[in-house]
This record gives structure tokens, sequence and C-alpha cells, in this order.
């Protein structure tokens, strides 16, 4: 395995021509895309579901034992879509969460471009989460897009980010997920960049086979175990 990853850690480039200031011209298609579609302009779905924030529910518990063991104060979700879970209760499982804000006992920020939560300018947060948010980003972009991720966190990042395609496409008939690799790819590419940073973080890469979701964990400077039972 780390024959593999020195492999993949020599290949990947986290920086080139494109940065927050100056995104790739299909990051910035993309995010009008995903602007629309919040809106309920592009489906006939009803908007209020769409990227609404459920798949968080699936990092509940974990979070939760993360901002408490690591005295966590505040938060930004970053690439939060609707956030709608963190400001009402969520059946998940066979279990009923009361709304996230209440439940990690923290003061969430959200942040996505594709709805009118605005980017935290000048400010730090203690974790800087990102879930199913990575896939959705344009290859050219990923470096400074997880760069910024990095920038925004004062102690932990927590990453998840799907390694399968999604079901929906774009109206040319190309998926969503427009950047779909395999999770050692990701622990590769989220490692070079986690290097330049003293931070801990944690990687989940979430793949669908035979019907059923799986997960790799991967952890920078901590360890999934210090969390679990």
């Amino acid at each position: 395995m780390r024959a593999y990853l020195e492999i993949q850690l020599s290949r990947l480039k986290t920086k080139n021509l494109f940065n927050k200031k100056n995104p790739s011209k299909k990051f910035l298609t993309l995010q009008e895309f995903y602007r629309s579609l919040h809106a309920g302009i592009l489906t006939n779905e009803e908007k209020n579901s769409i990227y609404n924030g459920k798949t968080t529910m699936v990092f509940a518990k974990i979070l939760k034992e993360i901002i408490n063991k690591n005295n966590i104060k505040n938060l930004l979700d970053y690439g939060s879509g609707k956030g709608e879970r963190y400001f009402k209760s969520s059946e998940f499982g066979m279990e009923t969460y009361p709304p996230l804000e209440k439940y990690w006992g923290i003061n969430p920020t959200l942040y996505d471009p594709g709805v009118p939560h605005p980017k935290p300018i000048g400010e730090k947060f203690d974790i800087v989460i990102s879930i199913d948010v990575l896939e959705h980003i344009p290859l050219d972009d990923l470096g400074w897009v997880v760069e910024e991720i990095f920038e925004f966190s004062k102690k932990i990042v927590f990453i998840n980010v799907a390694c399968y395609p999604a079901e929906r496409s774009f109206a040319d008939g190309s998926n969503v997920h427009v950047s779909v690799f395999h999770p050692m790819w990701w622990y590769g590419f989220i490692t070079k960049v986690a290097l330049n940073h003293n931070k801990k973080c944690f990687l989940v890469c979430s793949t669908f086979e035979n019907n059923k979701f799986q997960f790799s964990n991967f952890a920078i400077n901590d360890d999934f175990k210090n969390y679990t039972n």
C-alpha cells in the first residue's frame, strides 16, 4: 500500500491554473446549475428535498464524539446544501434525532455556493465538515477547494466523498458526480494537502457495490478508533 500511495502522491497536482479567485469555467457552470436546481427551476422534485443535508445524518454519531472529545466550539459545514437537519428533527435508521445544532451542542455556520449561504470571510472554525461535496467538484478545481477547506479549519477537517456515480444526471446525460475516483486516490489527494496543515483529518470514502454501501475510513494525525466503541 505504501508503494501505491507514493505513486499516487507523485502524480497528484493540488495546485494549477485555477484557484478560488479564478475557478474553472466548468466550476462556474456547475455552480449556476446547482443554484437553479436548489431553486426548483430544473426539476419537478420538491425543491426543499434537493440536497437538504440528509447524508450528514449518516455521520451524526461519530461527529458528535469527535466534537465532544476535541472541545469543539464552532463548526463550518462546507457545501452544506440547504442544511435543514441542523434546524429540524430527523429520522434516520430506527432513531429520531433532534436538530443537529442541539444534538452536537454547537452553533453551525453553513456555506454552499448553490444556496444563499454566504462564504465566511476571514473566519476560522474548530472543525470543518464537507459531506458529499468533492465528487461534485471538477478535477481542475479540487486542489484549491480542498486547500480552502483546510484553511477554514483551526483543529479538524472531516470529509466524506462518494466514489460512485450519482442517480442524477445533467441534461447532456453526464453524471453529476464529475470526480469519481478510488478511495485510495482520494486518500492520496487529501493527504497531499493535509501534509501542509498541522490538523487532524478524517476521510470517509463511500462506495456502492452489490446494492450495499461500504465505507473506507482514513485518519491523519488521529484514529477513528478513538471515537468508536
